[in-house]
């Protein structure tokens, strides 16, 4: 892709996701301080996708990435701290985060991933957590900004709609059971936080991408266990990581031209890309909502998280 391509493309996307002053959207920044510790690091941290998701958060990640693709696939990470949103809008940002096998993690600092944010990590190629009631999940549904800005019975309707395709997602997957169970089990309002032992069965590397690694690279849990635990020489490990490097990253930097591509305006010639379409109808501004009850934790009380405290 030239510079040029690049950049209209990226025009393209900005002006998709450009927010009326009212538009409530989840935060897109790269972190400076480390999720785990809080340890100041620097503006060269991981890219953080914080707040509820909403429709137009796709489009945001994706502009994102894009101001400087080699930065993000550098690290080829992403920070989850949504309580919430649309889960639709989640599918599609799961799907572009599997696509580019970015690693995803969930840390006490940016607070927990509940709901459609849980999508998003089921989907990765790796994901894991530091500390418990980090990993929430209910009844797949809107966004409360978006149940606040319409009608009842055309959210309700619109949420019925949104079951099947997530289900399947959610198979597609491989989520276990008994967490799909309980996702469908409870409103989108009443939060159930996953154990320990639920957390451990999702695996830090999605069973799609263990096997891709065995194949490729020779990987195995037992061999990481072993430099970890110190029988195996730690250049051992970083043989493994370049193996997976020259295995991924051809593939996630194709994946994110065609996302790119497909991103662009279909009625937009490639000579007037540039040409910004007019920006879609923002959601609604936050507000109380007498349609939906608050948030309810079903069977744990959540940790208290910080926000990020610079970006």
């Amino acid at each position: 892709m030239t510079r040029r391509a690049a950049t209209l493309m990226l025009a393209c996307l900005s002006a998709m996701v450009l927010p009326s002053p009212a538009a409530l959207a989840a935060e897109i920044f790269y972190m400076d301080r480390d999720a785990f510790s809080n340890a100041y690091v620097g503006p060269v941290g991981p890219l953080v996708l914080s707040g509820e998701i909403v429709p137009g958060d796709y489009a945001a990640l994706l502009a994102k990435i894009a101001e400087d693709p080699n930065r993000f696939l550098g690290q080829n990470k992403l920070i989850l701290g949504s309580p919430q949103g649309n889960a639709e809008e989640a599918m599609k940002i799961a799907r572009l985060v599997k696509s580019l096998y970015t690693a995803v993690s969930v840390g006490p600092l940016t607070g927990r991933c509940a709901g459609a944010c849980f999508l998003i990590y089921a989907a990765a190629a790796e994901r894991g957590t530091d500390g418990e009631n980090l990993l929430g999940v209910s009844r797949p549904g809107l966004a409360e900004s978006q149940w606040a800005a319409m009608p009842t019975p055309q959210a309700a309707l619109l949420e019925d709609g949104m079951q099947a395709p997530v289900r399947a997602f959610l198979g597609d997957n491989q989520v276990p059971p008994d967490i799909v169970d309980e996702m469908f089990a409870r409103p989108p309002t009443d939060i159930f936080w996953l154990t320990e032992q639920q957390e451990n069965a999702l695996t830090p590397k999605a069973l799609w991408f263990g096997k891709l690694l065995a194949d490729k690279c020779g990987w195995s849990e037992s061999f990481e266990r072993a430099v970890y635990q110190g029988r195996r020489p730690v250049d051992d490990l970083k043989e493994l990581t370049a193996c997976r490097l020259r295995t991924t990253q051809p593939e996630a930097r194709k994946a994110l031209a065609q996302a790119l591509k497909d991103a662009q305006p279909a009625s937009a010639p490639a000579s007037a890309a540039a040409a910004a379409p007019a920006a879609p109808a923002a959601p609604a501004a936050r507000k109380h909502s007498l349609r939906r009850a608050p948030h309810a934790e079903s069977n744990k009380t959540p940790s208290n998280s910080a926000d990020p405290q610079s970006h």
